[in-house]
């Protein structure tokens, strides 16, 4: 579960325009932690997922929606 969370995060991300960086700050965490969720090795907290999807401009909800082409 927490490599397909990493991947719509990092897709999320990529479509608003925003780097590792800009996401990290936002979210007041460091990038290589940032680097780790995206890459599946580490699940956030709750609270943490609330900050991304409010940095992306997406309901928490929306974190956890898979693409068809994931979930066919």
């Amino acid at each position: 579960m927490s490599e397909l969370l990493g991947k719509r995060l990092r897709a999320l991300r990529r479509l608003k325009r925003l780097t590792q960086d800009d996401l990290a700050n936002a979210a007041g965490i460091s990038v290589s932690m940032l680097s780790t969720i995206e890459r599946g090795a580490k699940y956030p907290r709750v609270d943490l997922l609330r900050k991304f999807a409010r940095v992306l401009d997406v309901s928490p909800e929306e974190l956890f929606v898979l693409p068809e082409v994931l979930s066919g």
